[in-house]
């Protein structure tokens, strides 16, 4: 277990050599030195030496301490003055600290059941980061106080007895009943007796605390917690996967499409592991764990039980080219590449010659003929080293040239910081012929990965940490294992291009002498590099730029994709962006899909629609009347659901021309035209005919903001016709209040532009019920019932819709009054233009509204109504979309994929109640509102399924 190692490791024991003599004797020594003696004798004509893992010769405690020690408590707040600043080296270490699902995504099956002994896993993995968050100070405070008592001061001793005991005791109420369950035994015989007995610590004899020093306080929390989480029922979290932003879900994700092979120079494995294939573990296990780590780190499987890799579903190769001395030459190495370079994908050597950050022997490894033969498929990965030392002499690189598939790693400790122990590149080049070109310098091919204090298998079924470059490169072939299975086609140069423009930037900008390009990202890695660089490719193979992709205000309910490339040298990589993805100018909506969640609200909160629940009120003045002619002319508050565009007035207004003797009415204007040309009483709200809200004819209300006429006609006594024209263009603009500046909210979409006409007939049956049909054609220039597209996507040429509405009104009595409205509508399009959309069918829509409304129900002056509404919703039809994909992820070959879109989504369901009261002689006004959605309805966006309020008026 984890206990029975950590100590050694923290001070300094490398694999099975004790290095007790060298902390005696070189107590203050920049480094220790830790060589690994003894060499294969060197073939005939070739260079002999010592060829060292990549590490051995750190000793976290002495030396340079304060670097190397800076940030490794796990537990926020300082520990000690040599800790240093913990948060860089916490923040992200952990999944319980936030949003426990973004770290882990989709917990697989085994996560729920795989510690029934203390139930739900979940409620205790929260009871776990309450836990560490509130230790974290508490250890702060307690080490701070440890370390300013006075070895005499027994009373203060005493203090701190009982402050670890709490420590302990809250401990046990995390994790004592896991301990339990798993060994049987109580917290303290579990696990707290002999962590503290290997510390010297005794909890009944307060003056055994005065012998332990600062170093084995900081080993001893370190054990502390690692210990801990060996029960915690997950994978153990390490401080690398926040800093080179990886998770376990993305790890996931991206590596089951196809395993990529990967192969290891390095150490024997104590036994066969997952994913291992060839025909053994190397040669005989030394009693070594540096193998064992560095695949491990590559590829440990995710499964709940110990250390989660970065490529978890890679396969692995591995030759050793080591002997019982712990060395090898450069004749063993090459053999161990030859062998793995025909089958592997990447090749991770964490191995190299001391005193360079990259030796020049490799070049005759990567010069063998056989191996060059393979270079073209295969990325190489060294650790650079840690010797602490800045690279000045160049690596003739003429037997080999190509430097495109080599990658270079450096280590940083956990805030970040270049490790004291990492060799760095300098300024030395890869010369060919003795020239340096372009893109050859070492620092071109280098960059850093987490390498301190990694929490790593020890070889004998526990857990150690160690540091070293070794520990770093296999994050980076981890990541690069990752890029390849995404994207099986790109060459090594092409994934090595990837993992370093995709580094961090870290100490001087752009590449330098000390960081290389910078430090691993991983989730950069597996994302675009440039998202302005993005594009589709339609059917006809011409370039979309992905900027030009999106919808807004769409009714796709399927949750197809759009693929986006984008060139990486002289191939590409591909990227699937959802629906939802696309969607236009999500943060910047102040003006049209906001306004059209917050209309609603905003119209009850503010428009004073009176007892009758009228929107249309209006200042009217007549202008004229003679000989049963009537010329009038009126004016209201603007509708708060339209954006205005220049041009457009601040108001509403129109002029109606009447004729008395003939019936003939002409009314014109410029606002909300489905409520100023609607013949039915029971709907007097703009939000009534707006598509998203209301279920009154909406095929007229997407028309309606604009340039508005009708002619009516009486027929009969009891009948009438009319013809109604309306219009409206909504520019996506916004304007600021304070300063009137204009301001586009989507700078590359067209505006949205829609007419409608529309022939209505009106019948009185009686005094009491009437009944109405109306047909409406609506033509949008750009759009598809009011979703418009981008580039590729967008619905050139328009649609054209026929809808039939059909409604009645009835008075029940004097005070009570029930109004219906239903349409239907059958949307067509002949061709989107150059679109990569099609409508293969017609589309059917429908919408309904019932509303009943009641005066005097406390008072004569008070009134409400009530209404249950289907806002415009599509039954059936589809869209079809047409781009070039990638069909073969071998070699990266494009074909021509056609996807349907489903159109419609949940059907959207509303109730709503609004109540009106006029008081003090009609001087204050009440109105109160509510309203209720069904999931899916769009005017809460989603996010909410109610709103209400009240408006209180007041007139003087």
């Amino acid at each position: 277990m984890i206990r029975d190692h950590i100590k050694n490791a923290l001070l300094g024991t490398v694999a099975s050599t004790a290095l007790a003599s060298a902390l005696a004797t070189s107590a203050n020594a920049d480094t220790a030195e830790f060589t690994l003696q003894g060499h294969h004798s060197a073939s005939s004509g070739s260079e002999a030496g010592p060829i060292l893992p990549r590490y051995g010769d750190i000793d976290p405690f002495y030396g340079d301490i304060n670097p190397f020690w800076g940030d490794i408590n796990p537990f926020y707040g300082d520990i000690g003055p040599f800790w240093g600043d913990i948060d860089p080296f916490w923040g992200d270490i952990n999944p319980f600290y936030g949003d426990i699902d973004a770290f882990w995504g989709d917990i697989d099956a085994f996560y729920g059941d795989i510690d029934p002994f203390y139930g739900d896993i979940d409620a205790f993995w929260g009871d776990i980061g309450a836990f560490w968050g509130d230790i974290g100070p508490f250890w702060g405070d307690i080490d701070a106080f440890w370390g300013d008592i006075d070895p005499f001061d027994t009373e203060a001793y005493s203090t701190l007895t009982g402050d670890l005991n709490e420590l302990f005791n809250r401990a046990e109420t995390v994790f004592g009943p896991a301990i339990e369950g798993e060994t049987g035994r109580s917290f303290q015989e579990g696990f707290l007796n002999d962590l503290t007995a290997e510390y010297g610590i005794n909890m009944s004899d307060p003056a055994s605390l005065a012998s332990v020093t600062a170093q084995q306080r900081a080993a001893f929390f370190l054990a502390f917690h690692d210990g801990l989480m060996n029960f915690s029922g997950r994978d153990h979290v390490d401080h690398w996967m926040g800093a080179i932003n990886w998770s376990p879900a993305m790890a996931r994700e991206a590596s089951t499409r196809f395993p990529v092979v990967v192969g290891i120079v390095d150490f024997s494995l104590p036994s066969r592991i997952d994913g291992l294939i060839g025909g053994g573990n190397g040669n005989d296990y030394l009693d070594f764990n540096h193998g064992a780590a560095v695949a491990d780190l590559i590829s440990a499987r995710h499964d709940g039980e110990g250390l989660m890799g970065v490529a978890p579903s890679v396969r692995l190769r591995l030759e050793n080219p080591f002997d019982e001395t712990l060395s090898t030459n450069w004749d063993d190495v090459r053999s161990s590449v030859r062998r793995l370079s025909y089958h592997s994908a990447i090749i991770n050597a964490s191995l190299g010659m001391p005193g360079w950050t990259f030796h020049e022997g490799w070049s005759d490894v990567l010069s063998d003929w056989y191996i060059r033969h393979s270079a073209p498929h295969t990325l190489y990965v060294f650790a650079a080293g840690n010797d602490g030392i800045t690279q000045d002499l160049d690596v003739d690189w003429s037997a080999v040239r190509n430097v495109e598939n080599l990658l270079i790693v450096g280590s940083i400790n956990p805030g970040g910081e270049i490790s004291s122990f990492s060799n760095r590149p300098g300024d030395a080049c890869f010369t060919v012929r003795g020239a340096c070109h372009e893109g050859s310098r070492l620092m071109d091919r280098f960059l850093v990965a987490p390498g301190e204090l990694i929490l790593v298998p020890d070889g004998e079924g526990g857990y150690v940490r160690m540091s070293g470059t070794s520990f770093a490169a296999p994050l980076v072939t981890g990541a690069a294992a990752l890029v390849k299975s995404e994207w099986l086609w790109l060459s090594p140069g092409r994934i090595a291009d990837v993992i370093l423009e995709t580094a961090t930037d870290l100490g001087a900008p752009g590449v330098d002498p000390v960081y290389g390009r910078g430090l691993l990202n991983v989730q950069a890695a597996l994302s675009p590099i440039d998202q302005n660089a993005l594009y589709a490719l339609d059917w006809r193979g011409r370039r979309i730029p992905a900027g030009e992709l999106g919808f807004l205000r769409g009714r796709i309910k399927d949750h197809g994709e759009v693929t986006v490339f984008e060139d990486i040298g002289d191939t590409f990589r591909d990227f699937s962006f959802t629906l939802e993805e696309l969607g236009v100018g999500q943060d910047a909506l102040s003006g049209s899909a906001q306004i059209t969640a917050q209309s609603y609200s905003i119209d009850r909160a503010i428009n004073a629609s009176g007892t009758n629940f009228n929107d249309t009120q209006a200042i009217t003045r007549r202008i004229q009347t003679r000989n049963g002619l009537t010329v009038t002319s009126f004016a209201s508050q603007a509708d708060m659901g339209q954006v205005l565009g220049d041009g457009d007035l601040p108001f509403q207004a129109g002029m109606e021309v009447s004729n008395s003797e003939s019936g003939v009415t002409i009314r014109f204007g410029m606002g909300e035209g489905a409520l100023a040309l609607s013949d039915q009483s029971g709907f007097g709200l703009a939000s009534d005919y707006r598509p998203d809200s209301g279920g009154v004819n909406p095929m007229l209300g997407y028309a309606s903001g604009g340039v508005y006429a009708m002619a009516g006609f009486a027929l009969s006594p009891d009948t009438r016709l009319s013809i109604v024209a309306t219009s409206t263009r909504d520019e996506y603009e916004f304007t600021n209040p304070l300063t009137g500046e204009r301001s586009a909210i989507f700078e590359t979409l067209d505006a949205y532009s829609a007419s409608a006409v529309s022939l209505d007939l009106s019948h009185a049956v009686n005094s009491r019920f009437g009944i109405q049909a109306a047909y409406t054609h609506l033509a949008e220039d750009q759009a598809l019932l009011g979703g418009q597209g981008l580039g590729a996507l967008a619905f050139d040429g328009g649609s054209r819709t026929d809808a039939l509405t059909v409604g009645a009104n009835v008075a029940i009595s004097a005070r009570s009054s029930v109004s219906v409205s239903a349409t239907a509508g059958i949307t067509g399009a002949s061709e989107f233009g150059a679109s990569a959309l099609a409508l293969p069918d017609s589309v059917s829509s429908t919408a309904f509204q019932i509303s009943f409304q009641h005066n005097g129900v406390f008072t004569a002056r008070d009134g409400i109504r009530a209404s249950f509404i289907q806002p415009l919703h599509v039954e059936n039809g589809s869209l079809e979309y047409s781009g070039l994909v990638v069909t073969d992820r071998d070699t990266g070959t494009l074909g021509l994929r056609t996807q349907q879109w489903s159109l419609g989504g949940e059907r959207p369901l509303a109730a709503e109640v609004l109540y009106a009261i006029e008081l003090v002689q009609d001087r204050v006004e009440l109105n109160a509102f509510g309203r209720t959605e069904a999931p899916g309805a769009r005017f809460a966006d989603g996010d909410t399924s109610w709103a209400g309020g009240f408006r209180l008026g007041v007139n003087f």
